[in-house]
């Protein structure tokens, strides 16, 4: 019954690997006959791989070894260097790799557990705005800022943050969307409202456009 495997069949959506190094991974753990290869070892050789984020390996009869692997997905930046799958683990890119324009991250505190975790929480909220988050920052003082894709940035502050998101995209479905041109960043630091920063419009005279408070409120 032990018979030797006559193939090992490879799949997946290969990008940043080759079914040639997940060969060249299980040289040495195939070498068994059918049966007595050890597919949950087989499984951890190939997770072990920084780029390999889950492998499946069954037996099908009569003497073939099937494997699915499921590469990492790079999801952000993190800081200048590194990058980010969904759970905040942090992933080598070569500079031969092409991850494609991805948001960043920067914190010089949290963890990228943590930012990964608060980029998904923020990214859900803005989601029903149609906005994307194209870099996230997490200062000393433990502030927010976002920068999105309509080239507007959120102002959040420390507390609140995820409720003070749902004010804004409130604001931005009420009306606020029709002058997304035309705005440079959204301070949300007040508990009752927000205020607007326009880019650079001017008033005759020279002065420039104040900041518009919507809502009222007093920042904190």
């Amino acid at each position: 019954l032990n018979r030797p495997l006559t193939r090992v069949m490879i799949g997946g959506d290969f990008k940043y690997l080759n079914q040639n190094q997940v060969v060249e991974m299980l040289s040495d753990e195939i070498k068994g006959g059918f049966l007595s290869v050890d597919l949950n070892h087989v499984r951890q050789v190939i997770e072990n791989h920084p780029w390999v984020d889950q492998a499946v390996v069954r037996r099908r009869w009569p003497s073939i070894l099937e494997i699915e692997v499921a590469e990492e997905i790079p999801i952000a930046r993190w800081g200048e260097m590194g990058f980010l799958n969904y759970r905040g683990k942090q992933l080598e890119v070569s500079s031969r790799m092409h991850t494609g324009k991805l948001p960043l991250l920067f914190s010089p505190l949290a963890s990228s557990e943590q930012m990964m975790r608060q980029y998904q929480a923020f990214s859900q909220q803005l989601l029903p705005a149609g906005l994307r988050i194209e870099r996230l920052d997490n200062d000393a003082s433990g502030a927010w800022r976002v920068d999105t894709s309509a080239a507007i940035q959120l102002i959040l502050g420390r507390d609140q943050v995820l409720q003070k998101l749902r004010r804004f995209v409130t604001v931005w479905d009420s009306g606020l969307r029709e002058h997304s041109a035309s705005i440079e960043r959204v301070d949300l630091r007040y508990p009752n409202g927000l205020a607007v920063g326009w880019k650079g419009l001017t008033l005759s005279g020279g002065q420039v456009l104040p900041e518009t408070i919507m809502y009222g409120g007093t920042r904190g």
